[in-house]
């Protein structure tokens, strides 16, 4: 049984946990940008990637193909990608980075590689390594969780 001191912790971390990650995107979002966080990982993702398909990112982004479908729409409509159908199989949608899509991706690199280096003059040396170390851990932690989830 969790005793009642272990149970506020947890909401504690759990709270503390959301609203830095909430701010940590939006500090690191460009002002000017018209895409959400998400949008820009999934630019990102499909830089890496260059080809994948609506299964894919459903997968990836852990969202039903209904909410890939919208998701995709609007980053078709604003240019950032192109959908185009496999030649082995006509029923397969492809999904690939346009040129228009490096732009925003390039300009949140640019933006993030200077909004980090704000970040991180704001701390010493030893804060950063105890939050890695922290980070780290629970990488690890959900690494395992995951495993067992298998």
């Amino acid at each position: 049984m969790i005793e009642e001191k272990e149970v506020a912790l947890m909401e504690e971390t759990d709270l503390l946990f959301r609203r830095v990650w909430k701010k940590y995107q939006y500090y690191l979002m460009p002002k000017e940008s018209e895409l959400s966080m998400h949008q820009m990982m999934f630019l990102k993702y499909l830089q890496r990637r260059e080809t994948c398909t609506p299964s894919d990112i459903a997968q990836q982004l852990g969202i039903t193909l209904g909410a890939v479908t919208g998701f995709v729409d609007r980053l078709y409509k604003l240019g950032f990608i192109t959908r185009t159908r496999s030649e082995e199989d006509r029923r397969v949608v492809l999904i690939q980075l346009s040129p228009q899509g490096i732009e925003p991706l390039n300009a949140f690199e640019k933006e993030r590689e200077t909004k980090f280096v704000r970040i991180f003059k704001k701390l010493d040396a030893l804060q950063v390594a105890e939050l890695n170390k922290a980070l780290e851990q629970l990488n690890a932690v959900l690494d395992s969780l995951a495993a067992d989830k298998e």
